[in-house]
């Protein structure tokens, strides 16, 4: 099976035969790849490490890892949306099969609504937590009083 290459580092197979590929394009041994690849880590060669170059490493890993957050973040609002629509599908059909009525499909609505608002700015939460509910820092922290006029 023949393969194409779709980025730096991955392959996928295509729809050619792997005896075309192979005959177009020998396999190179296995010593010579590993050399090839860590020319750049060889002993003889010293890389000298400049201010520049670590602040453009750094830079990149920056990105990289904000860009891993935003695909999660997406992954996740993606998820909270099918999940309402499959929780208002099966509020329809409970409705539809009379085993819930109206009311209760419009309260329970209003419910998951609050509870994926919730999900999604977790600060809030805090003022659901137990340990932390009416204690004094809190109260100080969240209710402070403005001065009167």
């Amino acid at each position: 099976m023949a393969f194409q290459l779709l980025s730096r580092c991955s392959l996928r197979p295509s729809a050619t035969g792997t005896a075309a590929f192979r005959a177009a394009a020998p396999m190179p041994d296995a010593g010579l790849v590993r050399q090839q690849q860590r020319a750049m880590c060889s002993a003889d060669q010293e890389y000298a490490w400049t201010e520049e170059s670590v602040e453009d490493y750094w830079k990149r890993r920056w990105r990289k890892v904000k860009r891993k957050r935003a695909r999660m973040h997406h992954q996740i609002d993606a998820a909270h949306g099918s999940t309402e629509a499959f929780y208002g599908l099966a509020r329809e059909r409970l409705v539809a099969q009379g085993r819930l009525t109206e009311e209760d499909a419009e309260r329970f609505t209003r419910i998951d609504k609050r509870l994926a608002h919730l999900q999604r700015h977790p600060h809030l939460l805090e003022f659901y937590d137990w340990k932390k509910q009416f204690h004094d820092e809190w109260i100080q922290k969240h209710f402070k009083q403005k001065r009167g006029i």
